[in-house]
């Protein structure tokens, strides 16, 4: 991505625009989904989508409390992308290429689950029922339904788009440091020619510190975003090895949104991964200085002493260090807890039927 694309068509507008209709979008969806629960439904495994909204109304919140530093961080990732001169004319172009591409991803998928839910036979079902229903009186069936089809479409549209939200920034910014510290790799070794070590440590830190800050304010969101992705993948993905009743379009409904989920625990994790990977070259080479430059071998030692001396990485909450190997755990547990559960449901459907 372009960072001045970045900075401009980002979080100079789009983080002031909604305001405060983003939250509240999705407490009216956390509402309708509890009045659905409490009052009308009887299925357990609906809890799970209320758990996941939650999970994305945390999320709404802190992306929305935390627009300010998100500027912060964007415009100091503007600014060192430009003290290094990072970004050509075409990786700007290509970037600001993928930037639109990933919108209409988000956008499609969402609008696409919330056309295909309602042709699917889990909400035909579910509307048959009520409607056959001798508990709910006559004259508020067609209320009751008018809550049903809310509590499948306000938590898909509003869930399914904030989802996105996080993740995609957070991957975008990933890029953009991965970038930058490869770059500065690469101009070290012409500073390290020319004996320029205080341009090197002076840019290392921009960049550390630009890190560190990244990590203080996203780590824990970032932990709660991948929770509710794997809980998205794992319901979708349950769905799909134990189909509900109901036609071809459920099936076609539960595939693409196990493929969104599995697309956002993709962009979340890998370049996350790559980031890490390129800050500890950036690391090494500056633990390296002193080798390459004997005659200020002291000076250098105690300014790297000084400042440089702690590992910086991207973390979920400060606990996990993001790696390559997370991603292969996720799926790993996903799967473990897939078989687990799909056992247990067939020895009690056995002994149901015994």
């Amino acid at each position: 991505m372009s960072s001045i694309f970045f900075k401009k068509q980002f979080f100079e507008g789009d983080l002031e625009f909604p305001k405060y209709l983003f939250p509240c979008l999705m407490c009216c969806s956390g509402v309708i989904q509890i009045l659905w629960l409490t009052f009308i439904s009887n299925h357990k495994d609906e809890w799970t989508v209320l758990i996941v909204l939650f999970l994305q109304l945390w999320i709404a919140i802190c992306v929305f409390r935390s627009r300010t530093t998100i500027r912060l961080l964007t415009e100091d990732l503007y600014r060192i992308s430009n003290m290094l001169h990072v970004y050509t004319i075409q990786k700007k172009k290509m970037l600001k290429i993928f930037v639109w591409v990933y919108c209409v991803f988000v956008t499609t998928v969402t609008v696409f689950l919330a056309v295909t839910i309602f042709n699917s036979g889990m909400v035909a079902q579910e509307q048959q029922k009520l409607r056959n229903s001798e508990i709910v009186a006559a004259r508020l069936k067609e209320h009751t339904v008018a809550i049903l089809n809310g509590s499948f479409i306000f938590p898909l549209l509003v869930g399914n788009f904030f989802s996105g939200i996080l993740p995609g920034y957070y991957c975008f910014a990933c890029c953009c440091m991965k970038e930058i510290f490869l770059h500065f790799v690469w101009k070290s070794k012409v500073l390290i020619a020319r004996q320029d070590y205080p341009r090197i440590i002076e840019i290392y830190k921009e960049m550390n510190e630009t890190m560190i800050m990244m990590d203080d304010f996203l780590s824990l969101p970032i932990l709660v975003s991948v929770v509710n992705i794997m809980a998205s993948l794992f319901w979708y993905g349950y769905s799909f090895a134990f189909p509900p009743n109901g036609n071809n379009v459920t099936g076609i409904f539960v595939s693409i949104g196990f493929l969104q989920y599995f697309v956002l625990l993709l962009i979340t994790l890998t370049p996350a991964a790559a980031v890490n990977q390129a800050a500890a070259m950036a690391r090494e080479l500056v633990l390296s200085l002193p080798g390459w430059i004997p005659n200020r071998y002291s000076i250098i030692k105690a300014l790297i002493c000084r400042s440089f001396m702690g590992k910086t990485s991207l973390t979920l909450w400060k606990i996990y260090r993001i790696d390559n190997s997370l991603l292969i755990s996720a799926i790993g547990t996903l799967i473990s807890y897939g078989i687990l559960i799909g056992t247990l449901g067939s020895v009690q459907s056995s002994n149901n039927e015994n």
